[in-house]
């Protein structure tokens, strides 16, 4: 971004520079004013308030008036390491202009005098006036309002900066998140046509209904591939729509409920994230079992978070083992990835628990802070599960 850009941001609203020059050199006038009429009076002099305030109002009014051009040519010429010198030159020039503008306007209202008598401006008046201003309004007035003007300058280019890189930050997020459902998705796809061609040649019209179902199922993925947070309603629909495939695969060996109270339906959520759970539950928890088994799906909310579970019948997590001492569930490509999203989604706000439920079978709880965005005329199709 170049020096113009950034300054034409910052000069968002001149005018209120303008105001805000004028109210606080008004009040430095006030106060000086206030000031050398109480010194006069402790010298024994008898000062008339009113001609003191109206010098001292108009001398700051002048600086007032000159601030936002200093300002203004801080922000467009900073003094910057690359050009040093040059710019410190150019701030040493605008320096004396200050200084020259400034006497002659003060002159134009309060003539010069010498030995008590008022003398006609002449070169001679004006130049005895600059010389005798020229280093109290180069050291005592442009420089302040210089630094003032830096000051700001390079507090906007850090917030620019730190806007930059939470940008960046998020770009970078997005990245992941879509990597990892990038990756999530021919895992999934991979493990239904697997299923697919495993009933192809025992029963060829479930194969065909299956495949049926994928394609839908693929392209409801591909519309809503863009949104990495979906409302629980939309959610439970996609995985409507997958546990249809799975449920012509087990026949009646799944049952499967799905219970979501309802001031949770409007709850955002990750895309696709209760599909590679549910996945996990079918393939390594009844899918072995002969009878086959349950699965159960809840959502319910306490206070500002919402809480989800995937629970199946099956014999529940087996622990890993390092060094022949058990350690925490193995975790494959789906629980993995879905940890990955969540951190990325709600950082150190988020918690994924793995546990044997206590009437057996494998429980997967996730909190998840609760936000709800009102959607109409979404509803789960889960009428044929």
């Amino acid at each position: 971004m170049t020096t113009t850009q950034q300054t034409n941001k910052i000069v968002q609203r001149p005018w209120m520079i303008w105001v805000s020059s004028i109210a606080v050199f008004t009040v430095l006038g006030v106060a000086l004013s206030v000031q050398t009429y109480y010194f006069s009076r402790s010298e024994g002099m008898h000062p008339v308030f009113l001609n003191i305030l109206k010098r001292g109002l108009i001398s700051f009014w002048i600086y007032a008036l000159l601030t936002p051009l200093v300002l203004w040519l801080c922000w467009r010429y900073p003094i910057e390491r690359r050009r040093f010198f040059s710019r410190l030159f150019l701030h040493v020039a605008a320096s004396l202009l200050f200084t020259a503008v400034n006497v002659s306007v003060t002159l134009s209202f309060f003539p010069y005098q010498e030995g008590g008598k008022t003398v006609a401006v002449s070169s001679k008046a004006w130049r005895i006036m600059f010389l005798y201003f020229v280093f109290d309004n180069t050291v005592n007035t442009y420089a302040p309002i210089a630094f003032l003007g830096h000051l700001m300058l390079y507090y906007r280019r850090f917030r620019e900066r730190e806007l930059r890189s939470a940008q960046l930050e998020g770009k970078l997020a997005q990245a992941q998140l879509s990597m990892l459902k990038m990756q999530l998705h021919p895992h999934f796809l991979f493990n239904t046509l697997h299923a697919i061609s495993a009933l192809t040649r025992d029963n060829p019209l479930a194969a065909e209904d299956m495949l049926a179902r994928l394609s839908e199922l693929l392209r409801q993925t591909l519309d809503s591939d863009t949104d990495q947070e979906v409302p629980l309603r939309a959610e439970l629909d996609f995985l409507g729509r997958y546990l249809e495939i799975e449920q012509v695969r087990f026949a009646d060996r799944l049952q499967v409920s799905i219970e979501p109270a309802p001031e949770t339906l409007d709850a955002l959520v990750p895309n696709m994230f209760l599909q590679p759970l549910v996945e996990n539950a079918l393939r390594h928890g009844i899918a072995n079992k002969a009878q086959g088994g349950r699965l159960e799906i809840r959502a319910w909310r306490e206070g500002n978070d919402c809480f989800v579970s995937v629970h199946d019948s099956g014999p529940g997590f087996v622990a890993g083992t390092h060094g022949g001492t058990p350690t925490d569930p193995v975790e494959g490509i789906g629980l993995s990835n879905t940890r990955s999203r969540l951190e990325h989604l709600y950082p150190g706000n988020h918690c994924l628990y793995l546990s044997n439920a206590p009437d057996g079978g494998a429980l997967v709880t996730i909190k998840l802070p609760f936000r709800a965005l009102p959607l109409i005329g979404i509803e789960p199709s889960l009428s044929s599960i």
